[in-house]
């Protein structure tokens, strides 16, 4: 059985040549990320480009997440700088010591306050403090290094949830039509309407990932899950505001949140953060992302180790096989949908448990993803194929939890799922087949059950009813073609 969660790499220095990209989608890649805190848009256009060239060859979708750098406090342009425990490190606006180019860092910072830098990888206490001038002692060594996060603990930054260079960068992924948006600091379920408002101008119909690493994002999770379409656990700016014991915890608050909503989550930041140097992980590395998936995770998301680590590849290929073990014998747990939920998600949880009680593939229609995303919802033990017309649409969905997208070139009905399933060797005589779609907008309400048999067996008035689990099963005349390789469509076909 195929792996249902998913694996994503950060693309980077160590990452961005074509043939590391296309070893490490072979390893296991589902998608990749852009880290829009570094490089520039020339490299950025240069990543999309060797991973859409992919997508032929692999005959898979691969979705692409454009992550905006959001209001933070970094550190200048200098030389690194090795610290050790003890030692003191003048930060300044003005170009003394190690510079912090932020009124904002310098308005909130006080004697006494644990300042980390780099995600909490390096603390250190100010001990003095005099306007845009501080003198910290570190606590750890380690290299102190230009462009990395400067985090107050226990305190967050008033700034916009966009900033100008945001904003400049979404224009950027609007016009290369990525399929995720991951906003970075989110505090509010508001900071995610604006930033679909400000999608929506640009004509941008990507999906928005919120980063939940704030204090104020951790205590509205349950919000800004319901207002986005995927969270992020950004474990290393949580690990900078929270004491590192309470971790365990902010996670599983924060997938709750996210599972109990229907809406895909990823865990990211320093799963195998050994492999930076080390070909092979640590075993506490391996239990860390084997806790993530049977905790709930939908993904797993690689960072410094693929984007700058010396093992790019054999990440991807070790955080694949810890993924597809924990899978094993795993049964996810599945929570029925809310009293306030759309009828739609009880209808795609009966889809599910009909499947399942009768041993069939789900075969469904999905023009936007929303019947894809229900479906993954209820972690259906059973495969799911998804068509649509949209390539977009196609690549978002390939990012959901065991959900196997198909491109088409135009829309089908029930009838037209089953012989297309059946053409490409998704399925084939004797195998039993649960057609979904929606007729509406957002909607998933029609349903058929089919039984595939030999040409010539004859077919059981086959009907469809819209809502019902319990629709009869029917017979799909015909024999099964050969199986259809790449993603779906001709190359003359057109594409949306």
């Amino acid at each position: 059985m195929a792996r249902r969660a998913r694996v994503l790499a950060t693309l980077g220095p160590a990452s961005d040549d074509p043939g590391i990209i296309e070893a490490m989608a072979a390893a296991g890649a589902d998608g990749f990320r852009l880290n829009f805190s570094h490089g520039t848009h020339e490299e950025k256009a240069a990543e999309i480009a060797a991973v859409r060239s992919l997508e032929g060859r692999l005959g898979r979708f691969l979705p692409i997440i454009g992550d905006l750098q959001g209001p933070t406090v970094r550190l200048g342009d200098f030389q690194p700088v090795q610290v050790s425990r003890g030692s003191r490190v003048v930060l300044s606006k003005d170009g003394e010591g190690v510079p912090v180019p932020s009124d904002e860092f310098f308005r909130l910072a006080e004697v006494g306050d644990v300042v980390t830098f780099e995600g909490g990888r390096i603390p250190a206490r100010v001990v003095e403090k005099s306007g845009s001038r501080a003198v910290v002692e570190i606590m750890v060594e380690g290299v102190l290094a230009p462009r990395k996060t400067v985090a107050i603990r226990g305190k967050e930054y008033d700034l916009p949830s966009l900033t100008d260079k945001d904003e400049a960068d979404l224009r950027f992924i609007a016009e290369h039509g990525l399929e995720y948006v991951a906003l970075s600091f989110v505090r509010t379920r508001d900071d995610v309407r604006r930033l679909r408002e400000a999608l929506s101008e640009l004509g941008s119909d990507a999906w928005i990932v919120a980063k939940i690493e704030t204090i104020p994002g951790v205590e509205n999770a349950e919000g800004i899950a319901e207002e986005a379409d995927a969270v992020l656990v950004a474990r290393g700016d949580l690990g900078a505001k929270f004491p590192l014991e309470e971790m365990p915890f902010v996670q599983s608050r924060i997938l709750e949140a996210a599972r109990s909503r229907g809406k895909p989550s990823i865990v990211a930041t320093q799963l195998l953060d050994s492999m930076m140097e080390n070909p092979v992980p640590t075993r506490s590395e391996v239990v860390d992302i084997f806790t993530a998936v049977r905790g709930g995770a939908d993904a797993v998301l690689l960072t410094g180790e693929t984007a700058a680590g010396r093992h790019p590849v054999e990440s991807v290929d070790w955080a694949s096989r810890i993924v597809a073990r924990a899978e094993e014998g795993y049964s996810p747990g599945r929570s029925p949908p809310g009293r306030d939920s759309p009828i739609y998600d009880s209808f795609a949880l009966g889809v599910v448990e009909l499947a399942e009680s009768i041993g069939a593939r789900i075969i469904a229609y999905s023009h936007g993803g929303h019947t894809a995303m229900r479906l993954a919802r209820y972690r259906p033990s059973v495969d799911v194929h998804v068509f649509t017309p949209n390539e977009g649409v196609a690549r978002r969905v390939s990012m959901l939890w065991g959900i196997r997208p198909a491109g088409i070139a135009a829309d089908l009905d029930l009838e037209g799922l089953a012989a297309e399933a059946r053409r490409r060797g998704i399925a084939g005589e004797g195998d039993r087949l649960v057609l979904v779609r929606g007729m509406r907008s957002g909607a998933t309400d029609l349903l058929r059950v089919e039984a595939l048999r030999p040409q010539g067996s004859g077919r059981s008035g086959a009907r469809s009813r819209r809502g019902d689990p319990r629709a009869p099963r029917s017979a799909l005349l015909g024999r099964a073609a050969p199986r259809a390789h790449g993603l779906g469509w001709s190359p003359t076909s057109p594409r949306k």
